[in-house]
């Protein structure tokens, strides 16, 4: 069981639940917190044990009931869905006093410190109220059937034009006139407005739903500043308005991607153009990385979504680790669900070698001679550049490493002390 010592776990006040029915008439429900804005997705018999969570049962009765009901103990489900439940501000929990030690000090300045250099949000709360004004005044057009036809049309003509512009001796990607700083400067400026409005597409999107904006602003992940809209609120809506939340985003991306790659295409040559051509590229490149459903991003999500699988790439890759080889040697029938966790796991660890060999590609072809401009100085931009994003990621890594070791060597050194006490004769 959980380390703490849970008697009678209770549902947090307000708490919400959504009934959801798959195609194959299974169920399942998601568990909302409104106040602590939280989610949480379970089947139907996790529910059965959420739904005993009234104060009023301890945690042996929980597990009695559910071997009456579904005749086995629910030892390790229990002790990870109380967890789930606690992340998750779902459950109230009446617990054995804290442990001063781990609750102030530096203890949690640390734990503050290792999460935000690894992910840190600077929230803007007035989020749903702007969206809300922008969909109203101006938004709301984006989803009419005219505008649907006109986006369709630019996203198709505009592959068309950037396919004829590949890549040559006036159209590169990584250098601007033959100057890597350059190119450099205008893929990190073009991404991070191509961002900024591929984040805005899901934004409107959930207001077209007539869900809430919880929160956006900017993130700092993994030292990179980068920007975010949570639209968690799509949980309490169906499956098919979900899948088109996450697509939202990547749709921008085509959209802006044609735009630019039309304007590149019928514009007399000049470094204008050329601008445009990188601009259309890491375009490009962001809805693709996007809708690759073997990323945890929105093509993963959309995938989950039509699967009807939540938390599909860690059941995947639990299944690799732990039934595959077994159900090979045992030769028997794979179900499903077990397929889909195969095919999954597998052919991320496929693509993840495509991506490496793509790197190594881009390497021999691109960047190896960045490096060589590098090291003999002759783009001191570069140098100031490149430079300037390593510090400013490395440095937040390593203090979130270095925090996250300090906090290692402390649960170390505390479970030791208290085995030693155990094991003291004295007590």
């Amino acid at each position: 069981m959980p380390e703490k010592s849970i008697l009678k776990p209770r549902q947090m006040p307000h708490s919400m639940v959504r009934f959801e029915r798959t195609r194959r008439g299974d169920t399942y429900y998601i568990l909302h917190n409104p106040d602590k804005r939280s989610y949480l997705a379970i089947d139907e018999e996790n529910y059965f044990l959420w739904e005993m969570m009234n104060g009023e049962h301890n945690l042996t009765d929980l597990a009695i009931a559910y071997y009456q009901r579904f005749g086995s103990l629910p030892l390790e489900r229990l002790d990870t869905l109380i967890q789930q439940l606690e992340e998750n501000h779902l459950i109230e929990t009446r617990t054995k006093p804290a442990n001063p030690d781990t609750e102030t000090g530096f203890v949690p300045l640390l734990t503050n410190l290792a999460d935000g250099t690894y992910q840190r949000e600077f929230d803007w709360n007035q989020a749903d109220k702007w969206f809300t004004r922008i969909y109203e005044s101006i938004g709301h057009f984006f989803f009419t059937r005219a505008a649907l036809f006109a986006f369709i049309l630019i996203s198709v003509i505009g592959i068309i034009c950037f396919i004829i512009l590949e890549p040559t001796e006036e159209f590169q990607l990584l250098t601007f006139n033959e100057i890597y700083s350059y190119g450099l400067l205008i893929l990190i400026l073009s991404g991070w407005i191509v961002l900024f409005w591929h984040e805005a597409g899901h934004g409107l999107a959930c207001k077209y739903f007539g869900r809430k904006i919880h929160k956006a602003g900017l993130m700092f992940y993994y030292g990179m500043p980068t920007f975010f809209v949570d639209v968690s609120d799509m949980w309490m809506s169906g499956r098919t308005p979900r899948i088109m939340v996450s697509l939202a985003g990547p749709i921008v991306n085509v959209i802006i991607g044609g735009i630019i790659s039309i304007l590149a295409f019928v514009l007399p040559p000049s470094d204008y153009t050329k601008a445009l051509f990188q601009a259309a590229y890491i375009t490009y490149l962001i809805a693709l990385l996007n809708l690759n459903p073997l990323l945890e991003l929105d093509g993963y999500y959309c995938l989950m979504d039509l699967l009807e699988m939540p938390q599909l790439r860690r059941k995947s890759f639990d299944f690799l680790k732990t039934q595959l080889v077994p159900k090979l040697r045992s030769g028997t029938r794979f179900n499903r669900e077990e397929i889909i966790y195969s095919t999954y796991s597998v052919l991320s660890i496929v693509v993840t070698v495509l991506i490496l060999a793509f790197v190594l590609y881009i390497w021999e072809n691109e960047l190896g001679l960045m490096i060589h401009d590098i090291f003999t100085g002759q783009d001191i931009m570069v140098v100031i550049l490149l430079g300037g994003l390593t510090v400013l990621a490395g440095s937040s890594l390593l203090i979130g490493f270095g925090a996250r070791f300090i906090l290692y060597l402390y649960r170390v050194h505390d479970r030791m002390l208290k085995s030693g006490e155990q094991c003291d004769p004295k007590n």
